[in-house]
Protein backbone atom coordinates (compact mmCIF):
# COMPACT_ATOMS: atom_id res chain seq x y z
CA UNK A 1 0.00 0.00 0.00
CA UNK A 2 1.21 3.48 -0.92
CA UNK A 3 2.43 6.37 1.33
CA UNK A 4 -0.77 8.10 0.39
CA UNK A 5 -3.09 5.53 1.89
CA UNK A 6 -1.65 3.68 4.73
CA UNK A 7 -3.44 0.94 6.50
CA UNK A 8 -6.41 1.46 8.71
CA UNK A 9 -4.33 0.67 11.88
CA UNK A 10 -1.33 3.13 11.23
CA UNK A 11 -4.43 6.49 10.60
CA UNK A 12 -5.97 5.51 13.85
CA UNK A 13 -2.34 5.89 15.50
CA UNK A 14 -2.05 9.04 13.30
CA UNK A 15 -5.46 10.61 14.46
CA UNK A 16 -5.02 9.17 17.79
CA UNK A 17 -1.33 11.27 17.88
CA UNK A 18 -3.02 14.25 16.58
CA UNK A 19 -5.54 14.31 19.11
CA UNK A 20 -3.19 13.90 22.17
CA UNK A 21 -1.03 17.19 20.30
CA UNK A 22 -4.52 19.28 20.55
CA UNK A 23 -5.14 18.31 23.85
CA UNK A 24 -1.38 18.23 25.57
CA UNK A 25 -0.67 21.07 27.45
CA UNK A 26 1.89 23.72 25.60
CA UNK A 27 4.69 24.30 28.16
CA UNK A 28 4.40 24.38 31.90
CA UNK A 29 3.11 27.76 32.74
CA UNK A 30 -0.24 27.36 30.53
CA UNK A 31 -2.32 24.99 28.40
CA UNK A 32 -2.80 25.43 24.84
CA UNK A 33 -6.79 26.34 24.02
CA UNK A 34 -8.02 22.85 23.06
CA UNK A 35 -9.36 22.46 19.04
CA UNK A 36 -12.88 20.95 19.82
CA UNK A 37 -13.32 21.11 15.82
CA UNK A 38 -9.95 19.27 15.13
CA UNK A 39 -10.58 16.85 17.77
CA UNK A 40 -14.24 16.37 16.08
CA UNK A 41 -12.44 15.95 12.97
CA UNK A 42 -10.39 13.01 13.90
CA UNK A 43 -12.81 11.35 15.44
CA UNK A 44 -15.27 11.26 12.31
CA UNK A 45 -11.81 10.59 10.27
CA UNK A 46 -11.16 7.17 12.82
CA UNK A 47 -14.33 5.91 13.01
CA UNK A 48 -14.80 6.03 8.82
CA UNK A 49 -11.90 4.02 8.67
CA UNK A 50 -12.79 1.59 11.09
CA UNK A 51 -16.03 1.06 9.53
CA UNK A 52 -14.14 0.94 5.79
CA UNK A 53 -12.38 -1.95 7.48
CA UNK A 54 -14.95 -3.74 9.13
CA UNK A 55 -16.39 -3.55 5.26
CA UNK A 56 -14.08 -5.19 3.97
CA UNK A 57 -13.31 -7.58 6.18
CA UNK A 58 -17.05 -8.59 5.97
CA UNK A 59 -16.98 -8.57 1.90
CA UNK A 60 -14.19 -11.01 2.10
CA UNK A 61 -15.97 -13.17 4.84
CA UNK A 62 -19.26 -13.38 2.57
CA UNK A 63 -16.77 -13.62 -0.69
CA UNK A 64 -14.67 -16.51 0.89
CA UNK A 65 -17.95 -18.79 2.67
CA UNK A 66 -20.36 -18.23 -0.35
CA UNK A 67 -18.12 -19.96 -2.64
CA UNK A 68 -16.91 -22.90 0.11
CA UNK A 69 -20.41 -23.42 0.87
CA UNK A 70 -21.62 -24.12 -2.99
CA UNK A 71 -18.71 -26.28 -3.28
CA UNK A 72 -19.31 -28.03 0.13
CA UNK A 73 -22.48 -27.77 1.57
CA UNK A 74 -24.69 -27.83 -1.38
CA UNK A 75 -25.86 -30.89 -0.98
CA UNK A 76 -27.04 -29.84 2.06
CA UNK A 77 -29.77 -27.37 1.28
CA UNK A 78 -30.91 -30.68 -1.40
CA UNK A 79 -32.24 -31.93 2.27
CA UNK A 80 -33.29 -29.14 4.54
CA UNK A 81 -33.56 -25.52 4.75
CA UNK A 82 -31.08 -23.12 5.74
CA UNK A 83 -28.56 -25.94 7.32
CA UNK A 84 -26.15 -23.40 7.75
CA UNK A 85 -27.97 -22.91 10.92
CA UNK A 86 -27.06 -26.14 12.17
CA UNK A 87 -23.04 -24.80 12.43
CA UNK A 88 -22.05 -22.94 15.52
CA UNK A 89 -19.54 -20.85 14.10
CA UNK A 90 -21.50 -20.09 10.71
CA UNK A 91 -24.46 -19.22 13.21
CA UNK A 92 -22.32 -17.06 15.52
CA UNK A 93 -20.42 -15.03 12.65
CA UNK A 94 -24.20 -14.09 11.13
CA UNK A 95 -25.28 -13.00 15.02
CA UNK A 96 -22.00 -10.64 15.20
CA UNK A 97 -23.20 -9.11 12.03
CA UNK A 98 -19.92 -10.39 10.36
CA UNK A 99 -21.79 -13.04 8.05
CA UNK A 100 -24.70 -11.96 6.14
CA UNK A 101 -27.72 -14.74 5.35
CA UNK A 102 -27.60 -13.63 1.83
CA UNK A 103 -24.61 -15.08 1.09
CA UNK A 104 -26.18 -18.51 1.13
CA UNK A 105 -28.30 -20.57 -0.73
CA UNK A 106 -31.53 -18.89 -0.71
CA UNK A 107 -33.86 -21.45 -2.93
CA UNK A 108 -35.99 -23.61 -0.70
CA UNK A 109 -35.10 -27.75 -0.55
CA UNK A 110 -37.83 -28.62 -3.57
CA UNK A 111 -36.87 -25.80 -6.05
CA UNK A 112 -33.27 -27.52 -6.00
CA UNK A 113 -34.89 -30.77 -6.20
CA UNK A 114 -36.85 -29.71 -9.32
CA UNK A 115 -33.36 -28.11 -10.77
CA UNK A 116 -31.56 -31.42 -10.03
CA UNK A 117 -34.28 -33.28 -12.04
CA UNK A 118 -34.44 -30.81 -14.64
CA UNK A 119 -31.02 -30.15 -15.19
CA UNK A 120 -29.42 -33.59 -15.12
CA UNK A 121 -31.46 -34.41 -17.90
CA UNK A 122 -29.91 -31.43 -20.43
CA UNK A 123 -27.36 -32.85 -22.73
CA UNK A 124 -24.82 -31.54 -23.29
CA UNK A 125 -24.50 -29.86 -19.68
CA UNK A 126 -25.48 -26.23 -19.66
CA UNK A 127 -23.11 -23.71 -21.21
CA UNK A 128 -25.01 -20.43 -19.97
CA UNK A 129 -26.78 -19.58 -17.32
CA UNK A 130 -28.75 -16.20 -16.47
CA UNK A 131 -30.28 -15.87 -12.98
CA UNK A 132 -32.53 -12.68 -12.57
CA UNK A 133 -32.33 -11.92 -8.65
CA UNK A 134 -29.12 -13.35 -7.44
CA UNK A 135 -29.61 -11.71 -3.22
CA UNK A 136 -26.27 -12.60 -1.93
CA UNK A 137 -24.88 -14.40 -4.51
CA UNK A 138 -25.61 -17.69 -3.37
CA UNK A 139 -26.92 -20.09 -5.96
CA UNK A 140 -25.36 -18.01 -8.76
CA UNK A 141 -21.92 -19.39 -7.04
CA UNK A 142 -23.71 -22.49 -6.72
CA UNK A 143 -24.46 -22.58 -10.24
CA UNK A 144 -21.06 -21.95 -11.17
CA UNK A 145 -19.80 -24.61 -8.76
CA UNK A 146 -21.85 -27.18 -10.67
CA UNK A 147 -21.55 -26.32 -13.98
CA UNK A 148 -17.56 -24.72 -14.07
CA UNK A 149 -16.89 -24.20 -17.88
CA UNK A 150 -20.45 -22.09 -18.17
CA UNK A 151 -20.90 -18.58 -18.37
CA UNK A 152 -23.16 -17.86 -15.28
CA UNK A 153 -24.47 -14.05 -15.14
CA UNK A 154 -26.51 -12.84 -12.34
CA UNK A 155 -28.57 -9.79 -12.58
CA UNK A 156 -30.25 -7.42 -9.43
CA UNK A 157 -31.38 -4.14 -9.21
CA UNK A 158 -28.58 -3.86 -6.10
CA UNK A 159 -26.56 -6.28 -5.81
CA UNK A 160 -24.57 -6.50 -2.60
CA UNK A 161 -21.09 -5.02 -2.16
CA UNK A 162 -19.64 -8.34 -2.24
CA UNK A 163 -20.60 -9.07 -5.70
CA UNK A 164 -19.24 -5.94 -7.05
CA UNK A 165 -15.60 -6.64 -7.59
CA UNK A 166 -14.13 -7.75 -11.09
CA UNK A 167 -13.52 -10.11 -11.42
CA UNK A 168 -16.36 -11.78 -9.16
CA UNK A 169 -14.23 -14.34 -6.37
CA UNK A 170 -16.38 -17.47 -8.00
CA UNK A 171 -16.10 -16.90 -11.28
CA UNK A 172 -19.87 -15.04 -11.95
CA UNK A 173 -20.41 -12.00 -13.81
CA UNK A 174 -22.82 -9.66 -11.99
CA UNK A 175 -24.51 -6.86 -13.38
CA UNK A 176 -26.70 -4.47 -11.55
CA UNK A 177 -29.98 -3.45 -13.62
CA UNK A 178 -34.12 -3.52 -13.18
CA UNK A 179 -35.25 -6.86 -15.12
CA UNK A 180 -38.03 -4.49 -16.97
CA UNK A 181 -35.13 -2.39 -18.37
CA UNK A 182 -35.59 -4.53 -21.81
CA UNK A 183 -32.54 -2.39 -23.35
CA UNK A 184 -30.45 -3.78 -20.42
CA UNK A 185 -31.85 -7.55 -21.39
CA UNK A 186 -30.85 -7.13 -24.90
CA UNK A 187 -27.68 -6.08 -23.79
CA UNK A 188 -27.00 -8.76 -21.88
CA UNK A 189 -28.29 -11.51 -23.93
CA UNK A 190 -26.27 -10.28 -26.98
CA UNK A 191 -23.16 -9.94 -24.93
CA UNK A 192 -23.63 -13.36 -22.84
CA UNK A 193 -26.11 -15.41 -24.83
CA UNK A 194 -28.16 -17.38 -26.43
CA UNK A 195 -28.75 -19.12 -22.97
CA UNK A 196 -29.22 -22.69 -22.17
CA UNK A 197 -30.96 -21.61 -18.63
CA UNK A 198 -32.63 -18.34 -17.61
CA UNK A 199 -33.91 -18.28 -14.01
CA UNK A 200 -36.44 -15.53 -13.07
CA UNK A 201 -36.06 -15.47 -9.32
CA UNK A 202 -36.33 -11.45 -9.13
CA UNK A 203 -39.11 -9.04 -8.21
CA UNK A 204 -42.01 -11.29 -8.33
CA UNK A 205 -44.48 -9.09 -9.99
CA UNK A 206 -46.65 -10.25 -12.23
CA UNK A 207 -45.99 -7.39 -15.00
CA UNK A 208 -42.13 -7.03 -14.06
CA UNK A 209 -42.46 -10.87 -14.74
CA UNK A 210 -43.97 -10.41 -18.20
CA UNK A 211 -41.49 -8.20 -19.48
CA UNK A 212 -39.03 -10.08 -18.81
CA UNK A 213 -40.49 -13.43 -20.37
CA UNK A 214 -40.91 -11.35 -23.50
CA UNK A 215 -37.71 -9.96 -23.65
CA UNK A 216 -35.88 -12.91 -23.21
CA UNK A 217 -37.28 -16.40 -23.93
CA UNK A 218 -36.10 -15.67 -27.66
CA UNK A 219 -33.00 -15.53 -26.29
CA UNK A 220 -33.03 -19.00 -24.83
CA UNK A 221 -31.66 -22.11 -26.96
CA UNK A 222 -33.97 -24.26 -28.65
CA UNK A 223 -34.39 -27.11 -25.87
CA UNK A 224 -32.96 -24.50 -23.07
CA UNK A 225 -35.02 -23.93 -20.09
CA UNK A 226 -37.07 -20.34 -18.63
CA UNK A 227 -37.99 -21.04 -15.15
CA UNK A 228 -40.19 -19.06 -13.27
CA UNK A 229 -39.46 -19.35 -9.08
CA UNK A 230 -42.53 -18.65 -6.41
CA UNK A 231 -45.45 -18.40 -8.57
CA UNK A 232 -47.42 -18.55 -5.27
CA UNK A 233 -46.49 -14.96 -4.90
CA UNK A 234 -49.30 -13.37 -6.54
CA UNK A 235 -51.89 -15.75 -5.53
CA UNK A 236 -51.46 -14.16 -1.82
CA UNK A 237 -53.72 -11.57 -0.38
CA UNK A 238 -52.38 -8.03 -0.84
CA UNK A 239 -53.97 -6.80 2.72
CA UNK A 240 -51.22 -9.48 4.32
CA UNK A 241 -47.96 -8.42 1.84
CA UNK A 242 -46.02 -4.94 2.01
CA UNK A 243 -45.85 -5.51 -1.62
CA UNK A 244 -48.19 -5.33 -4.12
CA UNK A 245 -47.16 -7.59 -6.86
CA UNK A 246 -49.74 -6.86 -9.05
CA UNK A 247 -52.38 -9.80 -10.86
CA UNK A 248 -51.63 -13.50 -10.99
CA UNK A 249 -50.56 -13.98 -14.51
CA UNK A 250 -49.59 -17.83 -14.50
CA UNK A 251 -52.81 -20.07 -14.21
CA UNK A 252 -53.96 -17.85 -17.21
CA UNK A 253 -50.51 -18.11 -19.06
CA UNK A 254 -50.47 -21.87 -18.08
CA UNK A 255 -53.93 -22.53 -19.65
CA UNK A 256 -53.49 -20.70 -22.28
CA UNK A 257 -50.48 -22.62 -23.20
CA UNK A 258 -52.22 -25.67 -22.52
CA UNK A 259 -55.11 -25.39 -25.05
CA UNK A 260 -52.96 -23.94 -27.91
CA UNK A 261 -50.73 -27.03 -27.46
CA UNK A 262 -53.84 -29.43 -27.47
CA UNK A 263 -56.13 -27.28 -30.19
CA UNK A 264 -58.44 -27.05 -27.04
CA UNK A 265 -60.91 -24.24 -26.88
CA UNK A 266 -59.34 -21.02 -26.00
CA UNK A 267 -59.74 -19.08 -22.30
CA UNK A 268 -61.01 -15.72 -22.49
CA UNK A 269 -58.45 -13.12 -23.20
CA UNK A 270 -56.15 -11.94 -20.02
CA UNK A 271 -53.00 -10.82 -19.29
CA UNK A 272 -51.77 -13.92 -18.35
CA UNK A 273 -53.45 -15.68 -21.31
CA UNK A 274 -52.46 -13.09 -23.95
CA UNK A 275 -49.11 -14.10 -22.66
CA UNK A 276 -49.49 -17.46 -23.68
CA UNK A 277 -50.90 -16.88 -26.77
CA UNK A 278 -48.26 -14.15 -28.05
CA UNK A 279 -45.28 -16.50 -26.76
CA UNK A 280 -46.62 -20.35 -27.41
CA UNK A 281 -44.80 -20.36 -30.85
CA UNK A 282 -41.54 -20.64 -28.99
CA UNK A 283 -42.74 -23.10 -25.96
CA UNK A 284 -41.94 -27.14 -26.43
CA UNK A 285 -42.80 -27.72 -23.18
CA UNK A 286 -44.12 -26.59 -19.50
CA UNK A 287 -43.40 -28.25 -16.89
CA UNK A 288 -45.24 -27.23 -13.21
CA UNK A 289 -43.79 -27.56 -10.00
CA UNK A 290 -44.22 -26.91 -6.54
CA UNK A 291 -44.07 -22.95 -6.85
CA UNK A 292 -42.33 -23.19 -9.85
CA UNK A 293 -42.54 -23.16 -13.75
CA UNK A 294 -40.19 -24.58 -16.32
CA UNK A 295 -40.89 -23.73 -19.79
CA UNK A 296 -39.33 -25.67 -22.71
CA UNK A 297 -37.49 -23.45 -25.75
CA UNK A 298 -39.29 -24.60 -29.13
CA UNK A 299 -36.95 -25.70 -31.74
CA UNK A 300 -37.81 -23.94 -34.72
CA UNK A 301 -38.80 -26.95 -36.83
CA UNK A 302 -41.26 -27.51 -34.62
CA UNK A 303 -42.92 -23.72 -34.10
CA UNK A 304 -44.09 -23.81 -37.99
CA UNK A 305 -46.32 -26.12 -36.80
CA UNK A 306 -48.78 -24.10 -34.63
Amino acid sequence: MSEKSPPAQQMISNCLEEIRRCIAPQGRKAAAPVDTRRIDELVTEIGARVESERKKAQDAVNSLVRVQTAQGLAPLFLERRHPYTENAQLAAMIEDGLLHRATFIQKLPHHLQFYRWLLRGMDPAPRSILEIGVKGGGSTAFWKALFPDATVVGLDIKLRRWLKSEPSEDGVIYVEGDQTDVALLRKIATQYGPFDVVIDDGSHVGEHQAITLRSLLPRVQPGGYYVVEDTQTTVKSSSTRAVDYGEDIWADFTLAVLQRLRTGPLPPTTPGSQLGFDLVRRIDDLIIGHQVLAIRARTPEASSSL
